[in-house]
């Protein structure tokens, strides 16, 4: 282990600016895109499809960008075995939703607590259309 020779100065990193995230490139939806409740549609095969702008900024990625990510994150791996097993019971019908205690990576590097619930969103006849994750505010100390 060779040690870094000390200089005497310190080094201040520039904090990092949030990029601008772009607005979605659809028709914008009351009750989910103007909440202050970070929320996410989520497709059938786990795939993200829709991000309000709470949790655009809770991630650091726009909508467009965060359609490569899937439910559950495979980055969580310590809970990946189950996320899985909640998200089977959640899809066969046991539950109407499930509590999320899990974490994505953002933009900038850091992993970011997702905390909240996962819920099935029904169609017109009651068959599973799509997910709807809702994430609950930060608990303060």
């Amino acid at each position: 282990d060779a040690a870094m020779p000390s200089t005497g100065t310190r080094r201040f990193v520039k904090p990092l600016r949030p990029k601008r995230l772009a607005a979605p490139d659809r028709e914008l939806r009351p009750g989910f895109d103007d909440s202050d409740t970070p929320m996410a549609r989520i497709e059938l095969d786990g795939h993200f499809r829709e991000l309000n702008a709470r949790f655009s900024e809770l991630v650091g990625y726009s909508e467009a960008e965060f359609q490569a990510a899937s439910w559950p994150p495979v980055t969580d791996r310590e809970n990946l075995a189950k996320n899985r097993q909640d998200l089977r019971v959640l899809m066969d019908g046991e539950v109407e939703s499930i509590e999320v205690d899990t974490s994505y990576v953002h933009a900038q590097g850091l992993m970011v607590p997702v905390r909240g619930r996962l819920s099935v969103v029904k169609d017109d006849r009651g068959d599973p259309s799509h997910l709807l994750l809702e994430v609950a505010a930060p608990q303060r100390a």
